[in-house]
Order: structure tokens, then sequence, then C-alpha cells
């Protein structure tokens, strides 16, 4: 499993937003629709992308209750035939934390029945707070305002639909200085034209 710094930048794009579309990442990446293409194909291929995820409204999901069961069981295959299970994390031979998500307690009881596993313990998940945490991946990345080789987790900054790497917040700050200095210099030139377009058509 070989991935370089397109591929990386591709991926950390895709977690901020899976519906971006080839043409969308390819403008971003400033590479070739075609590029993009491959590298999508080469990454679920290889089972770095598994899939690409719909985040819904938490008020849709207000109409179940999600609860946290800490279970035994022997028959663990069971789990698999309701719907209502998940998610499913097992941490000795038989034993296993799940979460259910069901609209009545009724319903909550006939799940354990259904899949015949001991409860130890049943705990009501009040909230969920979902922490985005970057793929901790080595590879050798480039900074794009210095050039030297970022160690460890670079800065990712979003601009005019490109996204840029940084090794460190100063190089990050030049580089915001130096594009603002870009763009006021444009608008002055733009500002100019303007004056002396006017001053002909007087």
């Amino acid at each position: 499993m070989k991935i370089d710094e397109l591929d990386l930048k591709l991926i950390y794009l895709l977690m901020e937003d899976s519906r971006l579309s080839i043409s969308e990442l390819a403008e971003r990446l400033d590479v070739s629709r075609p590029t993009v293409k491959s590298r999508l194909e080469k990454l679920q291929k290889e089972g770095i992308i598994q899939g690409f995820t719909v985040k819904l409204n938490p008020e849709l999901l207000r109409a179940h209750n999600v609860v946290a069961l800490i279970v035994k069981t022997d028959e663990p295959e069971k789990m698999d035939e309701f719907d209502e299970i998940i998610e499913i994390n097992r941490f000795t031979s038989r034993k296993y934390l799940i979460k259910i998500a069901v609209e009545s307690m009724e319903k909550l009881r006939k799940v354990i029945e259904g899949a015949g596993f001991e409860v130890i313990e049943v705990m009501p998940i009040l909230e969920t707070v979902e922490r985005k945490s970057p793929p901790k991946v080595k590879v050798p990345f480039k900074c794009d305002y210095c050039g030297k080789e970022i160690v460890g987790e670079p800065i990712v900054y979003k601009y005019r639909n490109r996204v840029y790497f940084f090794c460190c917040p100063t190089c990050f700050r030049e580089f915001k200085k130096t594009r603002e200095n870009v763009e006021k210099f444009k608008l002055k030139g733009e500002n100019k034209a303007e004056h002396a377009h006017e001053g002909h058509s007087h």
C-alpha cells in the first residue's frame, strides 16, 4: 500500500467534503480529471478509500434513542441479523460494546431477547461529539511556501478552490501575506486601468 503526496491531498479534500466531483477535485489539486479518476480508482481498489459517506442532520437521528450496551455472547453472528445494532466493538473473546438505535424501550427488549446475549451494562447515549482526525500516514510532503519536507501533520489551507500544505505557522502566515499583497497589487492595477479608461472617455 503505497501512497504519495497527491493521494493524501485527495484524501484530505474528500474527508472535508465527500461530495466533491472529479472536476472540482482536479481544479483544487491543479491536475487533470483523468489523473483524479485513476487515483480514486487506485485508492478504492487498495482499500484506502472504503466508501463515500453521507452525514445525516442530527435532527433526523433524534427519532431514535441510541443506547450503548456491554454484553457477553457466544454467538456474535446473531447480532448481524438486527439492523437496530449500529455498531459492534469486541474487547475480549466473549465481551462486546455495542450501540443500538431504537424507537422505544420495548424495541430494545426485543433486540436483546432476539440476539440472545447477556447484558452486563446499559448506558443511554445523551450526546455524540464527532472528532475529525487526519490520516496518520508517513508521506514525504513538501511545504507549498518554503519547499521543505513536512514533518508531522501539515497545515491545510484552501484558497480560491486550491488546496495548499504548509510545514509551520510561519510559512502559512507568510504565504497569506504574499497572497494579500498580490491581491492588493492586482486591485491597484485594475483601478488604474479604470481611471485611465474614464479619462479617455471624457
